[in-house]
């Protein structure tokens, strides 16, 4: 009868090992989830299911704005080419819903990434046993490792102070991403995250000990608390983009000013060449 591999290890004296004595999981660490809860982090799974899908609503109307916008935009762009038009009006009306299509992109790309931080943290919470959790983890890392490696939120400021002042005051920005960059601070590091996102999670050492020895340096706790914070960080800003959402009203006001006083000018050359 063939022996099991359970024997034969017996046999040769090879040491076992149980799952908390490989992976060395944190997983019991509820105090300190329940600790940052305290602090607004939301540990609630049902409340983070209905951000999650309130988030993807709100994908699907942005969609639709933003192809509306585009229409108009090529259209614009088409009736500029053909020149049988008045071409500075016809720019800057470009102009301004170019700026409401980009102002639309911003809160967009913003919710996915607040989407993928919450379902990441909703499966944290709901996994049922030290395998699902243990898998779940290195995600949280390559989450947060993206986010500061690609400098990601210097580029949504970037984007941000590319609209008129009129949308945004830049000393407002300033202020809010001095607060930002203190709230990244706290958060899990670059080379704490590095090797678990490049040889665990976005990519597959090929050494089986390599990633087992990674495994050991996931935590569960810190995985919760700092997806919870990237959530809150990309709330602060989407505030902050409801903001600038409402005052591109005012280049629409602007645009609808300076087309009344180009209305006036037509009139005057109008009655002018009637006079001759």
């Amino acid at each position: 009868m063939e022996k099991s591999v359970r024997e034969i290890a017996k046999e040769l004296g090879i040491e076992r090992y149980t799952f908390d004595e490989i992976f060395e999981l944190h997983y019991s660490n509820v105090g300190k989830v329940e600790m940052f809860s305290e602090k607004g982090i939301c540990t609630n799974v049902e409340q983070l299911r209905e951000n999650l899908e309130y988030a993807g609503k709100r994908c699907t109307l942005y969609v639709g704005f933003i192809n509306f916008l585009e229409k108009g935009i090529s259209e614009t762009e088409q009736i500029i080419k053909s020149e049988s038009c008045d071409v500075g009006a016809q720019e800057k009306w470009l102009s301004v819903i170019q700026t409401h299509r980009d102002v639309y992109e911003m809160m967009g790309y913003l919710t996915l990434l607040q989407m993928d931080a919450l379902t990441t943290n909703i499966s944290l919470f709901l996994a049922q046993n030290d395998t699902e959790r243990i898998v779940l983890c290195k995600h949280a890392y390559t989450i947060i490792y993206e986010a500061k490696q690609h400098d990601l939120f210097r580029k949504i400021s970037a984007g941000m102070q590319k609209y008129p002042e009129d949308l945004v005051k830049r000393e407002e920005l300033i202020s809010l991403w001095e607060d930002i960059k203190t709230f990244l601070k706290a958060m899990i590091t670059i080379e704490d995250a590095k090797d678990i996102r490049n040889k665990l999670d976005a990519h597959k050492d090929v050494s089986f000990m390599t990633q087992i020895a990674l495994y050991k340096k996931c935590d569960w706790a810190v995985c919760i608390v700092n997806l919870s914070a990237f959530v809150m960080l990309i709330e602060k800003i989407q505030l902050y983009m409801g903001i600038i959402h409402r005052n591109v009203r005012v280049l629409y006001n602007q645009y609808y000013a300076f087309m009344e006083e180009r209305m006036k000018q037509y009139e005057e050359i109008l009655k002018q060449l009637q006079e001759y």
